[in-house]
């Protein structure tokens, strides 16, 4: 992936080697290409950012220059599980997602279709509760249309024998995953705090699914003395909080993760 600039998610520099603002809100969908209009805002930024150099006082840089002591290094690190190399990807996969995960989702997707038919007063005649077992074969078959891609989530059950994937039809009927997709969930919407209060959290629906991986990622691994961090870009135009818009960047709107 491409690298992004360095800056905190408000727009603020970090260490003066790029600029990074976020977009309006309110911006639409627009080309990655340069534009008059992409010029225009490279422009106010660079602006931007001369006015805040030009705010730095002299006192700002220090000249008392002294060696600094750094401790020796003497943590564990490395892997910090028992598989072989030669195992299965899927036991690696199963490391950074534990079952429980999946007995997560499964429990919070039955809870959401119930609450659903409850708001409604007219339950869905068509949807049977649903386990950890189904929401993995449903979880991987997303996955598998990240390999094999075609235009349309459909397609992958034409009965058109060039067209249609014979695994996806004998894994589940296209009915099936378009109600589990309608009803899927990871976290219980009630629990949600108000917005604008301290328990409104923002990343509230996918939250067990980031502390699961946070837990499993500490557990396994151990860093070392020495790490390589590095930042990437997401291609996104829609609409998110976490957007960014890069200027000076080849994928100049998307959200910013960061590499290890």
């Amino acid at each position: 992936m491409d690298e992004s600039a360095d800056s905190d998610s408000d727009g603020s520099l970090s260490d003066g080697s790029d600029i990074n603002v976020n977009d309006s809100d309110n911006e639409g969908f627009s080309s990655d290409t340069d534009s008059e209009s992409d010029s225009r805002e490279t422009q106010s930024s660079l602006c931007t950012l001369d006015s805040r150099l030009s705010d730095i006082g002299d006192d700002f840089w220090s000249s008392d220059l002294h060696d600094v002591e750094i401790a020796e290094f003497g943590e564990d690190h490395g892997l910090c599980h028992t598989l072989d190399p030669k195992d299965h990807v899927y036991r690696y996969f199963q490391l950074m997602l534990p079952s429980a995960i999946f007995g997560k989702i499964a429990e919070e997707t039955n809870k959401y279709a119930a609450q659903t038919a409850e708001s409604t007063g007219q339950p869905d005649p068509d949807w049977v509760p649903t386990d950890e077992t189904e929401v993995r074969a449903y979880l991987g078959l997303w996955i598998l249309m990240g390999i094999n891609q075609l235009p349309d989530i459909h397609m992958y059950w034409s009965d058109n024998k060039y067209i249609g994937n014979q695994g996806f039809k004998d894994c589940m009927t296209r009915n099936r995953f378009t109600m589990l997709s309608r009803y899927l969930h990871v976290n219980d919407n009630s629990t949600q705090g108000a917005p604008g209060s301290q328990q409104y959290d923002r990343l509230h629906k996918i939250r067990p699914l980031i502390m699961s991986t946070r837990e499993a990622f500490k557990k396994y691994y151990k860093p070392g003395k020495c790490q390589s961090i590095d930042e990437g870009m997401v291609r996104y135009k829609g609409h998110h909080f976490a957007r960014q818009y890069t200027p000076c960047k080849p994928i100049k709107r998307g959200l910013k993760v960061l590499i290890i």
